[in-house]
């Protein structure tokens, strides 16, 4: 039976499609429908992009939990690139570590830290993230004074939040104690009812 001329250019449409989108990582897929609906909120391509992600990095998550956003991280700064993932939860750290190894992640790093300290490696990082966790750190001022030294000279520090947990002042001075400058506040989520703050170390 011969193929209608539509169907056959739909098919090769098909194909093309398939030639130029990137394929959809599976390591980087919700554990449940609350991981889901958190990464329509917070599209991790996005965000990544706004707080400089890139291959070869060596970033920290502090705040990690199950490892939401560590594997996305993890996928984007591939193989030659490092993820620390941190937590104070060591429950969620063992589940964060098995599920890296369950999808192939063999460059992620856990560290159990304490409210006041993340314990970082001192001045391995190319950027430290937090994202939906500012608003239960105990002390935010202190925590990022401690985290402040992994930073190489060039490092950076981003921070994803909802915009009713911390008003964008407290934000800015809490940082400023802990030695940060402000850089700049990315909008591009406002509607999603987020901010992401991005400071530089203060001058030593």
């Amino acid at each position: 039976m011969k193929k209608s001329w539509s169907s056959v250019l739909a098919c090769a449409g098909v194909v093309l499609a398939a030639m130029i989108l990137p394929a959809q990582d599976s390591r980087v897929a919700p554990e449940n429908a609350n991981e889901a609906r958190l990464n329509r909120l917070q599209p991790p391509g996005q965000v990544m992009d706004i707080i400089g992600a890139s291959a070869g990095m060596a970033i920290a998550e502090i705040g990690a939990g199950n490892g939401r956003y560590v594997v996305q991280l993890a996928a984007r700064v591939g193989p030659e690139g490092k993820v620390y993932a941190e937590d104070i939860d060591g429950a969620a750290l063992r589940h964060l570590a098995e599920r890296c190894r369950r999808v192939g992640f063999a460059n992620v790093e856990t560290v159990l830290g304490d409210p006041a300290d993340p314990k970082l490696p001192a001045g391995k990082l190319d950027l430290i993230f937090v994202i939906s966790s500012y608003h239960h750190f105990e002390d935010p001022a202190a925590l990022m004074k401690n985290a402040r030294p992994a930073l190489k000279p060039t490092g950076r520090l981003a921070i994803a939040e909802w915009i009713p947990e911390t008003p964008p002042e407290k934000m800015r001075a809490r940082m400023e104690e802990a030695g940060f400058v402000l850089e700049r506040i990315d909008k591009s989520l406002e509607a999603n009812r987020l901010y992401i703050y991005l400071f530089r170390p203060a001058s030593r």
